[in-house]
């Protein structure tokens, strides 16, 4: 799956989560939005888990903190 394909997907997942307020970038972090707090963030994850079929652990919970870390480590774990 190409990085545009991952990052389109993703970008619905988000917008699921988030809701229509919450802007998506594809440069986004954690640290720019306050809306992406803690509960947000695993509600996201596993979004994320469901949509591409992947498992995430502790470590991936943690490293994923921006966009563009979510979609490199999905396309790792797609690879």
């Amino acid at each position: 799956m190409s990085t545009p394909e991952v990052t389109s997907r993703v970008e619905r997942v988000f917008t699921q989560v988030f809701g229509p307020r919450t802007p998506f970038a594809t440069s986004l972090s954690r640290l720019d939005e306050p809306r992406w707090n803690s509960l947000k963030h695993m509600e996201f994850l596993v979004s994320l888990e469901q949509e591409f079929g992947v498992r995430f652990d502790g470590a991936d919970a943690t490293d994923m903190t921006s966009i563009p870390d979510v979609v490199e480590r999905i396309g790792n774990k797609l690879a």
